[in-house]
């Protein structure tokens, strides 16, 4: 098992430990183990999850959503946690549409091709 502090888990997983911070008091991380000294360790999962939790937030998933998912995670409910992914996977399914909408609407204000001078009339 890799352990990491706080300041390498933040390092691996491309955000700031002020993010990282963040996330364990929001309860979006737990440690797995502590050192002696009280520092918080942890473990590949959740570095996985840190990765994950931060692409989910920079695709527009608010950090709410995220903790009730992390929580229904962290406390093995299955029914919660089934709950939460829907929701989740249904907020996803909402922004495909409204960027494939936004992409038709891009492709309108394209303009036309410009036509070569041989062509015209």
């Amino acid at each position: 098992m890799n352990a990491y502090t706080v300041s390498r888990l933040a390092l691996e997983a491309g955000v700031s430990v002020h993010i990282a911070h963040d996330y364990l008091l929001r309860g979006l991380l737990r440690p797995v183990t502590c050192t002696t000294g009280g520092y918080g360790l942890f473990d590949d999962a959740a570095l996985q999850r840190l990765c994950f939790v931060r692409a989910a937030f920079e695709a527009g998933i608010g950090l709410d959503a995220l903790a009730r998912l992390c929580r229904a995670l962290d406390t093995a409910n299955g029914d919660e946690t089934a709950v939460q992914l829907a929701v989740l996977r249904q907020f996803v399914e909402r922004r495909r549409e409204a960027l494939a909408d936004l992409d038709v609407q891009l492709e309108a204000m394209s303009p036309a091709p410009a036509q070569h001078a041989e062509s015209l009339p």
